[in-house]
This record gives C-alpha cells, sequence and structure tokens, in this order.
C-alpha cells in the first residue's frame, strides 16, 4: 500500500457555483427581452400581413417562435431557480471543503 497523498487539490469552485446561477438567471432575462422583441416585430409584421395568408403565418411564427422561447425561458428559470434553493442545501459542503483544505494544508507530513 503507497503513503497517503495530499499533494492533490481537491477542486470545489463555490464561486463557479455563483456564476452558473447569475449566467442562468441572466439568459432567462435575456429570452424575456427577446421575446418583448420578437412580439413587438410580430405585431408590426401584422399591420401589412392582414390577409387571411398572412394571419397563418403570424400565427405559425407565434407558434413555432414564441411558445418554445416561452418553454425554454421556464426551464432556464426552474434551473437558476433550483441552483438558488441548492446553494443554501450544500453551504455546510463548501464550509466543510474549506475546513478539509485547511486540515490537508496544516497536516505535517
Amino acid at each position: 500500500m503507497t503513503g497517503l497523498d495530499l499533494s492533490k487539490d481537491i477542486v470545489l469552485d463555490e464561486a463557479a457555483f455563483d456564476k452558473a446561477i447569475n449566467d442562468f438567471t441572466d439568459l432567462a432575462e435575456e429570452l424575456k427581452g427577446l421575446r418583448t422583441d420578437i412580439e413587438e416585430l410580430l405585431g408590426v409584421l401584422k399591420e401589412g400581413f392582414d390577409t387571411p395568408a398572412g394571419r397563418k403565418f403570424i400565427n405559425s411564427c407565434e407558434k413555432n417562435l414564441l411558445e418554445p422561447l416561452e418553454r425554454q425561458k421556464l426551464v432556464i428559470e426552474h434551473i437558476s431557480s433550483t441552483l438558488t434553493d441548492v446553494k443554501g442545501s450544500y453551504s455546510t459542503v463548501f464550509i466543510e471543503y474549506a475546513n478539509l483544505n485547511t486540515a490537508i494544508k496544516s497536516y505535517q507530513f
């Protein structure tokens, strides 16, 4: 059996966790803005496409662009919310990780 090798680092990056939460929150806001932009542009198109075929086209755009964007935004918001909730549950893991690293660094070989 080989000796205990404490020269390797255990990596648990709380800052990366926080960044992921913020990135997902920002992405949800960007999708919300994109949806608003698309709705406004479709409103402009509706004025010029006020025919049976034009209305079909606009309905198709709303179904094939807006609905998937909304579903995607909901999923991203859910991920962000879940990460935020989980971070609180894992706070002890981050504390114990810091304690472990301190203990490893102070270990006398």
